[in-house]
């Protein structure tokens, strides 16, 4: 379905990434000089505020319904989708030692269970749909990977080592190419969240937040 959207409001949505990633990086920076890494709770919360605002105000016609009916078999994209997304379990696996304690597992699944719905919802969802509207597919798919990609240092990058690893950023370019391009075929969200929960659990998201776990590489 068609994102059926005034010009006014196109412009809006496709102005929304600066604007989303600005109130997470004055959030990030404020909390991070009193509760250093736990700065990550009130920026998730405000991240995701301001995502669920641009998903209601933005979906017009749509509903979320929309988004994550039945999927279009495609085969190739859903197994590239789930391969790579698989390829962060290598950290869980060599570190799942560093949960040492019940919150931080309790706080990691919460985690992983929540931000790929918002995060899809508007990344792929609101956002890559207004844009391809105006643009060829494959500007549009740049343009969201792109700030995708960007809200990473801005926003977590802020207190977290990890999220500022180039490692990282390479990695998050080929997820949000191939998470758009499953999008496009399949014509829903539910394999991409699929595939993102499984980077949020693989990547051990809290542990790296609070620089409990730090990329040997860097």
């Amino acid at each position: 379905m068609i994102l059926e959207i005034s010009k006014r409001k196109r412009a809006l949505i496709l102005l929304s990434p600066i604007i989303v990633i600005l109130l997470g990086f004055i959030t990030a920076a404020i909390f991070s000089k009193f509760i250093d890494g736990w700065a990550w709770i009130p920026l998730a919360i405000v991240y995701w505020s301001s995502l669920g605002f641009c998903i209601v105000y933005f979906k017009e016609n749509k509903h979320i319904k929309d988004w994550l009916k039945k999927t279009k078999i495609s085969i190739l994209p859903i197994i590239l989708s789930l391969l790579l997304g698989m390829f962060p379990l290598s950290i869980l696996i060599m570190n799942y030692k560093l949960f040492d304690s019940t919150v931080l597992i309790v706080l990691w699944i919460l985690f992983a269970l929540i931000n790929p719905w918002f995060e899809e919802l508007y990344w792929r969802g609101v956002l890559l749909d207004a844009a391809v509207d105006w643009f060829p597919k494959w500007i549009s798919v740049l343009y969201t990977t792109i700030f995708f990609v960007l809200s990473h240092p801005f926003m977590w990058g802020v207190f977290s080592i990890a999220s500022t690893s180039y490692h990282l950023y390479i990695y998050l370019t080929v997820m949000g190419i191939v998470w758009s391009l499953t999008y496009f075929k399949t014509k829903s969200l539910r394999w991409v969240i699929l595939s993102h929960f499984i980077v949020d659990v693989g990547n051990l998201t809290v542990l790296t937040f609070l620089n409990i776990y730090v990329p040997p590489t860097m």
